[in-house]
């Protein structure tokens, strides 16, 4: 911006060097003094760096050869010096598509001239003292303006921009900034009563761009979310029952935050008084999934005694289980429709065993949407409550051949490290379930995804398998084990009590064991029958251990608001209760007897 370095050839002819150059320049019309080189020059010599010129301005150069004080013709060429770079380059407003940008124009004697080109790409590294024309950017834009606006941009994302001054193709320096959109509003998907009408539970989508957190907010209650959070279900306990309460949901980016978006959330009606304090408490992602934080429980009025299990299994007994019965038809009545718009897409028609087994919006487990393939995001797989996690279990269907590489998409995004197997592959002639693991050392390859059958164990009623799942591009691989067990029937019970409680057991003491990674996946063919029993057999006896007291009804009831006919049939009721009496048997709290095993119908196949 303050040099300009002139070259050229020495003159043709038959005379010989040492020639005398002799150079002059006009600055836009202004004569200078002209510089002589009084030295003796050859060849090597044709050339000048002329100094302290004025940074954007236009020069016109004259140079002349001599010798032997005879002088040739001029020769002129008219260039420009750089101008000097912009400054106080800042960020002056911002939207979650656009940024605004204002700077100042260089002191230079004809900055009124100057063109500004503004340069932008996604990413952290700003251009600064390089040349701007030598990188690539997503845009360019020009302006004889010190004010320029960057629109059609993605929100919460971080861009570098550049801006640099130019005249007649001469460019200066660059100047650089990091900025970033502001983020983009979440969309709340749903808002529903649980826990007896002593909480909600939120669900929103992940906005577009970047995001770093929530900030969530209900009946005047703040706590902050973590960015795994959209796309789950996050619960809120300790509120009133009957009440209608306004919850909003905030993003947070690079400490910018979005429109909130808003919600009421009336929670349901229910006889109980006692309430636990209010803990929105942002649950913390563990392995994939959201950790919930532990609120004041009160026991359900369905909650039985341990010393009383059995005088109330005998009192259902009575009359043909006449109080079953009523138990079974109560947990239909009382359960709730509640939307699936998802599962019921054409698009996702294809994913779904069976016709009248379908998650619910708020509750199902999304999967990472494909670009350009609709529908990608959906598996039929729920999320259903433990004793204390409200994720603690999935629970779907036995998978199609159509739907295996979405299986092993779950357990991958998921990072499940335990898979739960309750029916066979084939069933009175009938598939229940694709063979998803390989047969044999060969292994199985779905997409990115590749599994490896590494072992397993027979027994008599279960099989244990170990398998390696690997994701072909990260390089990464998860330990996934089978727990399949192989004697229970479909459309009935198990004959006996016994090989079901141990098979529980040994699934227990893995699962307390295993802590890493996100929910087991349990599966029978449709996902809530054989599916929701072993659920809640399991749930129901560390009740027992814990509180001395144990639920069924309560608790099929609150697992079918996560997914619908959650231990489907009366026989699978009645055989839960057989199984929580036979464990009390087994564990001398109650006199031996003999249970009884029942069978009841059926599905509907699509």
């Amino acid at each position: 911006n303050s040099s300009i370095t002139l070259s050229w050839t020495a003159p043709m002819g038959p005379g010989r060097p040492p020639y005398t150059y002799w150079v002059s320049w006009v600055m836009e019309g202004i004569m200078v003094i002209s510089t002589q080189d009084s030295r003796v020059a050859n060849t090597s010599d044709t050339r000048i760096t002329v100094e302290q010129l004025e940074a954007g301005s236009f020069y016109t150069f004259t140079v002349q050869a001599e010798r032997n004080g005879v002088s040739s013709d001029n020769r002129s060429l008219t260039e420009a010096t750089a101008p000097n770079r912009v400054t106080d380059l800042h960020k002056e407003a911002q939207t979650n598509s656009s940024i605004s940008l204002r700077w100042k124009a260089p002191t230079d004697p004809h900055s009124q001239a100057y063109t500004y080109w503004v340069q932008w790409a996604t990413g952290g590294h700003p251009q600064g003292d390089h040349d701007p024309r030598g990188h690539h950017a997503n845009q360019i834009g020009e302006t004889s303006h010190t004010y320029y606006e960057v629109q059609a941009l993605e929100p919460g994302t971080l861009y570098s921009f550049s801006v640099w001054a130019e005249r007649s193709n001469v460019a200066s320096s660059a100047q650089g900034l990091l900025e970033s959109t502001a983020p983009s509003p979440v969309t709340i998907t749903s808002c529903m009563s649980t826990f007896g009408g002593h909480g909600v539970v939120l669900t929103w989508s992940c906005p577009r761009g970047g995001y770093e957190a929530f900030e969530l907010q209900v009946g005047g209650q703040q706590d902050s979310q973590n960015r795994s959070s959209c796309g789950k279900w996050v619960s809120v306990w300790g509120l009133w029952p009957a009440q209608s309460y306004s919850a909003t949901v905030t993003t947070i980016w690079n400490g910018m935050r979005a429109p909130s978006a808003s919600v009421t959330c009336p929670t349901e009606n229910t006889v109980a008084k006692t309430i636990g304090k209010l803990q929105a408490r942002a649950p913390e992602a563990d392995g994939g999934r959201l950790r919930a934080g532990v609120c004041a429980k009160t026991s359900s009025s369905e909650d039985i005694l341990a010393e009383d299990f059995a005088d109330h299994v005998r009192k259902n007994e009575k009359d043909n289980n006449s109080g079953f019965v009523e138990e079974y038809q109560r947990l239909a009545l009382e359960t709730r429709r509640q939307s699936q718009t998802v599962a019921l897409d054409p698009e996702n028609s294809t994913k779904n065993r069976y016709r009248n087994v379908f998650p619910y919006d708020w509750s199902r487990v999304p999967l990472k949407a494909i670009q350009e393939e609709p529908g990608s995001d959906y598996i039929n797989a729920s999320f259903v409550p433990g004793l204390k996690n409200p994720q603690e279990f999935i629970a779907t269907q036995g998978p199609l051949r159509q739907t295996v590489g979405d299986f092993w998409r779950l357990v991958w995004e998921q990072q499940s490290r335990t898979l739960i197997m309750l029916t066979n592959c084939v069933e009175s002639g009938q598939v229940k379930c694709e063979h998803y693991w390989p047969l044999d050392a060969k292994p199985c390859t779905y997409g990115h995804l590749q599994v490896t059958l590494e072992g397993e164990e027979v027994l008599e009623d279960w099989t244990v398998r170990d398998l390696t799942l690997q994701h072909m591009q990260e390089q990464k691989t998860l330990p996934v084990r089978q727990f399949h067990y192989m004697t229970w029937p479909d459309h009935g019970v198990p004959h006996s009590t016994d090989p079901l409680l141990a098979f529980q057991k040994v699934l227990r003491q893995w699962l307390d064991q295993t802590t890493e990674g996100g929910p087991p996946i349990v599966h029978c063919s449709a996902g809530v029958g054989r599916t929701g029993t072993l659920i809640a057999l399991d749930v129901l006896l560390r009740q027992l251990d814990q509180d001395q007291r144990v639920g069924p009804f309560s608790y099929v009831q609150k697992m079918r608001e996560s997914r619908p006919l959650m231990v489907q049939t009366e026989a699978q009721y009645v055989f839960l209760h057989h199984c929580i009496l036979r464990f009390l048997q087994q564990s001398g709290r109650v006199p031996p007897d003999n249970g009884v095993a029942y069978e009841n119908p059926l599905y509907e196949n699509v």
